[in-house]
């Protein structure tokens, strides 16, 4: 299904649907905010743990929930269960080996880090099943399609039983999938992704795009990081699960709805379209970014934060230029093949 036929299916027209992809713009900045911030303190360059933890809190409230909400909003599952593991794998699974294992090989050679210890060589082959850094993302939105192909078989209405059910089990830690840690993201993400598919269902992607919901989506962003900022969401899990409703919910009402001559709109909706390979290759860059910096013996928080985020948009458009200019961006993930429907995954 090619990406018109996909956005109809979702309740969209094609010319409507630029909308979402401003939503997807506006939060792959936040993830390229977010692991800077991470990686900054990761190397003790924020001294200050407090202030690290209410900003990391404040950004990871809602950015990832708004993918795996999207993802579950425009999900389609046509196809039978072998093609569309195979559709998957090609969409996810192989973008997650090839730049896991490029990731692991350039921070073993640059003596970096990964999650606590620098991988010696025969580590980086290994190192991507199940995946390290950031590469948890692609893998647990495989799992969840999967888990997505097979509840959108059943009836409508045990459909959205269905959905409420795994999400509220999710959300009140009635899943238990240790000792296989790995798998723990797809039970933490799956309340949003289920929203998704649920309000695909009930209402349709279009009831989003209405201009009314811009203010009401930034009153309650207000209200979901207050939560967050005065520690209620650690009282109770329906606490937070609420504030991350409001906070997501809010953050697309707002961006979905940008009217298309405001500033920063016509950037956005082309960051939200290139979102996969940004997040395959922007932690190359903003890191790349950190080591030179501190080579030039410079420590400045705010300059570290701003150029490492710069470089970690930047550096993936051009490798995108150049991949499609070489005609590879399909054969590294950052292009769908012309035969795969890329609307779903990315």
């Amino acid at each position: 299904m090619n990406r018109e036929q996909s956005a109809q299916a979702g309740g969209v027209m094609p010319q409507r649907r630029s909308g979402f992809d401003v939503v997807k713009g506006a939060a792959i900045i936040l993830v390229v905010i977010g692991h800077v911030w991470r990686g900054l303190f990761t190397a003790e360059m924020i001294p200050n743990t407090g202030l690290y933890q209410r900003i990391d809190a404040a950004i990871y409230l809602f950015h990832m929930p708004v993918f795996f909400f999207l993802s579950g909003l425009f999900f389609s599952a046509r196809l039978p269960l072998t093609d569309f593991m195979q559709n998957r794998a090609i969409l996810l699974i192989w973008p997650m080996l090839l730049w896991g294992w490029i990731d692991a090989a350039l921070k073993t050679a640059a003596n970096i880090p990964i999650k606590g210890q620098v991988l010696i060589w025969p580590e980086v082959a290994l190192s991507v099943l199940p995946p390290i850094g950031i590469f948890w993302f692609l893998y647990t939105l495989f799992i969840l399609h999967i888990i997505g192909w097979a509840v959108t078989r059943l009836p409508r209405t045990l459909r959205l039983i269905t959905l409420a059910g795994l999400s509220i089990a999710a959300i009140m830690g009635w899943i238990n999938v240790s000792p296989f840690d790995s798998l723990w993201p797809s039970v933490i993400y799956a309340p949003p992704f289920f929203a998704g598919l649920a309000f695909a269902v009930v209402a349709g992607s279009g009831k989003l795009l209405h201009r009314a919901l811009i203010w009401p989506g930034i009153a309650a962003f207000v209200l979901a990081q207050g939560m967050v900022a005065s520690g209620v969401t650690v009282l109770h899990p329906l606490v937070a699960a609420l504030a991350m409703v409001l906070g997501t919910a809010a953050f697309i009402g707002l961006f979905a709805n940008l009217p298309s001559g405001a500033r920063w709109h016509a950037g956005l909706l082309a960051l939200g379209r290139v979102t996969m390979p940004i997040y395959l290759t922007h932690v190359i860059f903003s890191a790349g970014t950190r080591l030179i910096l501190r080579a030039l013996g410079t420590e400045n928080l705010a300059l570290h934060l701003s150029l490492g985020t710069i470089a970690g948009v930047l550096g993936p458009l051009a490798l995108v230029w150049a991949a499609r200019r070489m005609g590879i961006a399909t054969w590294i993930g950052f292009d769908a093949p012309a035969r795969v429907s890329s609307t779903t995954a990315r």
